[in-house]
């Protein structure tokens, strides 16, 4: 590559330090001649001040400083103050979003180039000095760029997760936006760190296959935590429950989804107990969600009676007290069966639907007491077990 900025040559001294640059150049690709820059402000402080060799050297480092801290501060004052307001009247929400994103990578790389430039104009400087002094250049630049392009990328998550996600009828994005924005960040600078190795002469084919090598045993060891990632995923994409769905789960019972993370779901029981399941065992297991396809329950009431009721008024009881309560839906109404001959009583089952699943428990509680209310004003007898104990005979 050939060198960026025109090469001066003023003295025996800077034609050593370009002779050492190009050298530089050649050995890393990168290699800035500043002389163009330093020999003015030099010059100028020289016949200002009369100083020379060390001291002109030292002031006209510190010039170079002050005049690229000052641009870093510019740069940041328009991207920060500036800016927004050109862009303010958009409805957008991306450019305020590209704007935080580069405020940063831009002040940090003024202040980079500026100190890299002030030390490079120093006279005298050795050829392996001025070859180090590149190639940190070079790997700073490289850190640079991958800060911005990963603020960039993490700017574009962010804005369609707040843009975009919540007009979309899935809710993937919600979930994966926050895993994608962590992994941007370590695949980028992963990449930064492999290009600045290459820049320094270090053979990175064999570095990449150990990596995957690495890889492969690291996803060996960590299968299982594999497994629950790729249940997340699978619970995500087919969507059988989401955040705030009720689960009845085999062995745990009913309960509400807090959370659904990368290795584990989070249910809230109906005695608030938090329990964490792993996403590879919700994945795997036959789940009923009770706020699928709505909210609506049918409820299903058995009561005994006895063989000597009138079995058609019992029923017509049960309909009445269902069908009178508030909780109860009057579409499908309320319909009661036979649906046994048991040992000692007639079983009526009692079938009504609630408007909200998480009115299971109120609204049989309400039926249960009026129906004894109801059954003894109605002298309906509900049967029960009775054990006779018989004495032996002598």
């Amino acid at each position: 590559m050939q060198e960026l900025g025109a090469t001066l040559s003023g003295n025996g001294t800077e034609a050593v330090n370009s002779t050492a640059a190009t050298n530089s150049s050649a050995m890393t690709g990168f290699s800035i001649d500043v002389h163009p820059l330093a020999d003015p402000i030099q010059a100028f402080i020289t016949a200002t001040t009369g100083a020379s060799g060390l001291m002109a050297d030292v002031a006209t480092a510190a010039v170079i400083i002050v005049i690229f801290t000052m641009l870093s501060e510019v740069a940041r004052y328009f991207v920060k103050n500036i800016a927004p307001k050109l862009v303010k009247h958009t409805s957008s929400s991306l450019d305020d979003e590209l704007l935080a994103a580069i405020k940063n990578p831009i002040a940090v790389l003024f202040l980079a180039t500026g100190v890299y430039l002030a030390v490079k104009s120093m006279d005298n400087l050795s050829s392996g000095l001025i070859e180090t002094l590149d190639h940190t250049a070079l790997a700073t630049l490289v850190l640079v760029i991958a800060y911005f392009v990963s603020n960039l990328l993490s700017a574009l998550l962010r804005w369609y997760s707040r843009d975009v996600a919540p007009h979309t009828d899935s809710d993937l994005d919600d979930h994966l936006i926050p895993f994608a924005e962590k992994m941007i960040s370590v695949v980028v600078y992963l990449l930064a760190l492999l290009i600045i190795l290459s820049a320094f002469g270090i053979e990175i084919t064999a570095l990449v296959a150990s990596m995957g090598i690495a890889s492969l045993a690291v996803a060996l060891a960590a299968q299982e935590s594999l497994s629950n990632i790729f249940g997340a995923v699978a619970i995500l994409m087919d969507r059988p429950y989401k955040v705030g769905d009720r689960l009845h789960i085999p062995g745990i019972g009913q309960g509400d989804v807090l959370d659904i993370g990368m290795r584990s779901t989070r249910v809230m029981t109906r005695t608030r107990q938090v329990i964490v399941i792993p996403n590879k065992e919700m994945a795997n297991t036959e789940i009923v969600n009770l706020s699928l396809p709505d909210s609506r329950l049918r409820l299903q009431l058995t009561v005994g009676v006895a063989y000597k009721a009138d079995i058609d008024r019992a029923c017509k009881v049960l309909e009445e007290i269902a069908g009178a309560n508030e909780l109860v839906l009057k579409d499908p109404k309320p319909s009661s069966y036979v649906s046994s001959l048991g040992d000692f009583a007639v079983q009526i089952t009692l079938l009504v639907w609630i408007a909200d699943y998480r009115q299971d428990l109120d609204v049989p509680d309400q039926i249960y007491r009026q129906i004894l209310a109801r059954f003894k004003e109605e002298d309906i007898e509900i049967s029960y077990p009775v054990m006779t104990v018989l004495p032996r005979a002598a």
